[in-house]
């Protein structure tokens, strides 16, 4: 069961029931199904109810007519609160409205009467438009978090190679994969960040909401690069410093229990409008397995520290990494209902994030957005299979998402980023499967999906998530990253010979997949800030999910084994299932880089001589000149210098890797008269990408 705290400072809930629907018969039943959004399956929280009001009676509250309003609403409703289901009022008042934010409230009322009752009194008021049960939401559970044998890990190779000099980041195949950590790695299966750590290891004007379990912002590896509140850090406890309507959000805030401070009861004591302020209780991170703390570490644990492990986008070591702010809606057994999840929308939106990290989701195999929004029967089941829906949620993140709560100098509209989930489905969990935000499907050091992912409709694209192999003490397969020495769940830790050091743990899922790609995207934001380039969410995501490598190449079908952490056995699954089905492919961060620039970026396969058509960037009858940077030189393991003839480039590289080249020519010039009209010269760069594997396309990515 979950542990809850609602809004609303009178109204304190230990436990939670699983709601039935049962035949809706009379004409009040028939007017709640009329009415009902999300239907009454899932678990609920009692003593609570969200309605929807009409936008006129919405805008008489907000003038002035709470009284009046909630007196005539609530005549029959054994009430003991009625208050706004947002009540911090959003910064964006306009955008707040154009999603009908302004017209949701949750009334409260003693949780032992029955909340379908309540509901069917609602919806008989004509001033109602909606009724949605307050559901909690679920997290997408790391398929990590069992007990193990933790005694030292098996010795094995490591790669040739790291950037920095954080000790743990041999061990991250997921950022440098060399095939060298295993005999069944495959070299390139990485998300391609090596070399664009030589454009840019982030930017602290990046602020990545990450929307979990609460991030450890004491870590040592992590304390550098949580996000800020500096007026609440440095002000009262107790106190909204910053007059945000947030009470002591120093990194963030926990939304699973907290309360309004100030709440518009309904007695008329306290004027309606009154602003609210919400009081929680600190950033919990030793609650549950510390899911949050590893999915920031992925994303941007300080790099060059000299301290734990590597990450996508924390910088350099020099202060320029992104920044983590903590949107706490997890927190062990205790989870966020769908107003705090909406409130937790508004409140990043709100408060600077321009990228939000989301490893939840709706668990239902949910086939189309309106199912999602607003609840029903799932076509074509032979059972009636119905769902519950989220529309308050969505409303917020639709908030957050609108380009008017743009929080990025080079981002035209905030970023949203959800795990497609771990439940082997061919469907993406929704809020992911939402065809405006990104949803994310795993792999494993062998570039093949993990035997966990779902699958299909609504994913977009893949990237790293690891996968154990069942034997005691061999977890390199799994995503290392930051963790909470202090855990109520252990997971598989970091061993040094003094013993486990649990601030360093292993976890798989498509919830480690999630944040590779929200770092990507975050030292996409950071690069482009470099340029001085501006681009829509539209623009990056056809960036992002055009950034990738065919990971299709290397499933050939057939059936494999894969240990499920659940049943705790060996399973074959068939491999063909996921073919054509992981999204547009696997996350390439330079070529997301590359795309950012507008660069051309061509596939050169490693051992081997191969010929590239630039004839749409060269002219095959001029001559042209090629340089190489000695990082180029380098990351390629060029042996020759590369040449170009016919306006075809011939290339051998001998290494995994990356880098840029510069084609130089001249044209105008008049070589039949000496001392004639002269030429103009110009250039243009173009990126290589070397890799162990061929590609289909003629090498053009």
């Amino acid at each position: 069961m979950k542990k809850f705290i609602t809004l609303v400072a009178i109204l304190a809930v230990a436990s939670v029931s699983c709601t039935k629907e049962s035949a809706l018969q009379s004409a009040d039943q028939q007017t709640l199904q009329a009415k009902l959004v999300g239907g009454t399956e899932g678990e609920i929280v009692p003593g609570t109810l969200l309605v929807k009001l009409d936008e006129a009676v919405a805008d008489k509250i907000l003038g002035g007519g709470f009284g009046e309003i909630s007196s005539e609403l609530l005549q029959d409703i054994p009430a003991t609160s009625f208050t706004a289901a947002l009540p911090v009022q959003p910064k964006n008042i306009e955008v707040a409205r154009k999603y009908g934010l302004h017209q949701w409230f949750m009334v409260a009322f003693d949780p032992h009467v029955e909340t379908k009752t309540v509901a069917e009194k609602f919806a008989k008021s004509p001033k109602v438009r909606s009724v949605q049960f307050n559901k909690f939401v679920q997290p997408i559970a790391s398929e990590c978090a069992f007990e193990a044998d933790l005694t030292p890990t098996r010795s094995a190779g490591m790669p040739a190679e790291v950037v920095f000099d954080d000790p743990y980041a041999s061990r991250q195949w997921n950022l440098f994969n060399d095939g060298s950590i295993s005999d069944k790695a495959v070299a390139g299966a990485d998300v391609g960040v090596k070399e664009a750590w030589r454009l840019t290891g982030g930017d602290p004007s990046v602020v990545v909401a990450v929307f979990d379990c609460a991030v450890a912002t004491r870590h040592e590896d992590l304390k550098d690069a949580v996000w800020r509140n500096e007026a609440e850090i440095s002000g009262q406890d107790d106190v909204d410093d910053d007059g945000n309507g947030f009470i002591d959000d120093k990194y963030g805030f926990n939304f699973v229990n907290c309360f309004a401070i100030n709440a518009d009861y309904i007695n008329g004591a306290l004027d309606g409008q009154k602003q609210t302020a919400i009081k929680g209780n600190s950033l919990n991170s030793t609650a549950g397995s510390g899911h949050g703390t590893h999915v920031a570490g992925i994303i941007g644990a300080t790099n060059n520290n000299g301290k734990g492990v590597s990450s996508i986008a924390g910088g350099t070591g020099n202060g320029d990494g992104v920044r983590l702010m903590s949107c706490q809606i997890f927190q062990g057994a205790s989870y966020g209902a769908d107003a705090q999840n909406a409130a937790a929308f508004i409140y990043a939106a709100d408060n600077g994030a321009c990228i939000a990290q989301c490893s939840y989701g709706n668990s239902n195999i949910i086939t189309n957005d309106d199912l999602y929004i607003n609840g029903g029967e799932i076509p074509g089941t032979p059972t009636p299979t119905k769902v519950s829906a989220s529309p308050l949620e969505n409303a917020a993140l639709k908030y957050f998402l609108d380009p008017a709560n743009s929080n990025h100098e080079s981002l035209e509209g905030n970023m949203a980023i959800f795990a497609a989930g771990n439940h082997k489905n061919p469907y993406s969990i929704y809020p992911g499967a939402l065809s405006y935000v990104i949803s994310v499907t795993a792999f494993g050091w062998d570039f093949l999906p993990g035997g966990y992912t779902n699958y299909g409709p609504g994913c977009k694209i893949s990237a790293p998530g690891g996968e154990w192999n069942g034997i005691a003490d061999d977890y390199a397969g799994m995503i290392l990253s930051t963790g909470v020495a202090g855990a109520a769940t252990q997971s598989p830790s970091i061993q040094e010979e003094n013993g486990p050091n649990r601030n360093y743990v292993y976890m798989q899922g498509t919830s480690m997949a999630c944040p590779h790609v929200s770092g990507v995207v975050a030292l996409g934001v950071s690069y482009a800030k470099k340029l001085g380039k501006k681009f829509t969410r539209e623009q990056m995501h056809s960036m992002l999910l055009t950034s990738v490598t065919d990971i299709d190449q290397f499933n050939n079908g057939g059936s494999r084994t894969f240990y499920d952490v659940t049943t705790r056995k060996n399973v074959s699954i068939d491999m063909s299932r996921y073919i054509g089905k992981m999204g547009t492919g696997a996350i390439d961060a330079w070529k997301f880089l590359m795309a950012i620039e507008g660069t051309p970026t061509f596939l050169a396969e490693v051992g081997q001589t191969v010929k590239i058509d630039l004839s749409c960037y060269c002219n095959p009858s001029l001559d042209y000149t090629l340089s190489v940077d000695d990082a180029a030189r380098t990351a390629l393991g060029l042996e020759a210098d590369p040449v170009i003839r016919n306006g075809f480039l011939e290339i051998r590289c001998t290494r995994t890797g990356s880098g840029k080249m510069t084609l130089s020519a001249s044209v105008g010039k008049d070589n039949e008269i000496e001392n004639g009209i002269g030429g103009m010269s110009y250039t243009r760069e173009i990126s290589i990408a070397s890799r162990p594997f061929a590609t289909t396309n003629g090498g053009w990515l």
